[in-house]
């Protein structure tokens, strides 16, 4: 009987294991005719514990790294551009296990967010055949709300670094530039990351907005 019992339980966690394997690959896997015929249950599977993202690896690469610039329109002047979350980054690169890791995905997820940028893999598919629609064009509700919430999120965040770099309660307006640079493609490899090209997205003032006490 005890025999019974562990073959049971082998053939059972085999059987889990391998259900996970294959429909971890498929849900990995790029669009694909098998991909979207089974996608409601590979979906349904991944999410919410298992999900996954395809961004490192080929097709489509993260091509674009992002600076995160702020200036604080005090009572009496304007400050430079601060850059606040560099540091960090450069702390989280000398050390792994410290936070920075997900605290820089609060500036990261805004930014993306502001820019409208869509994770959705069939999306691209889509619009090849029907430019017009307005998803394609960035133009539906959904892109809207996406992109008025990355702006609420820059307006908070930079209101907290002038914060930081001023004294609370010191700034009136803050202003937010976005660097995104493009480092050379793969053919050039050989040439430093600093020499692809840059593109600056200055955004209007915006009214000081900081963040609660209790959420500080």
């Amino acid at each position: 009987m005890q025999r019974i019992l562990v073959g049971l339980t082998i053939l059972f966690v085999g059987t889990v294991a391998a259900i996970y394997v294959v429909n971890t690959f498929l849900y990995l896997t790029p669009p694909n005719p098998i991909k979207l015929h089974l996608s409601p249950v590979v979906y349904a599977l991944e999410h919410p514990f298992f999900a996954q993202n395809w961004h490192l690896f080929a097709p489509n690469p993260v091509k674009t790294n992002f600076i995160l610039t702020v200036r604080c329109r005090l009572h009496d002047r304007v400050t430079s551009w601060h850059d606040p979350y560099s540091p960090l980054l450069g702390a989280h690169h000398r050390n792994r296990f410290t936070p920075m890791g997900k605290v820089l995905r609060i500036p990261q997820n805004a930014v993306v967010a502001f820019l409208g940028r869509n994770t959705d893999e069939w999306l691209p598919l889509l619009c090849r055949q029907k430019r017009h629609l307005a998803r394609c064009r960035g133009e539906d509700e959904v892109t809207k709300k996406q992109r008025d919430l990355g702006k609420f999120l820059l307006q908070r965040l930079s209101s907290t670094a002038c914060d930081d770099l001023s004294g609370a309660g010191q700034t009136v307006a803050v202003q937010v530039r976005i660097h995104l640079h493009k480092p050379p493609p793969i053919s050039q490899r050989h040439l430093p990351g600093e020499a692809g090209s840059t593109t600056y997205l200055t955004l209007p003032w915006a009214p000081y907005t900081p963040a609660p006490l209790h959420v500080r």
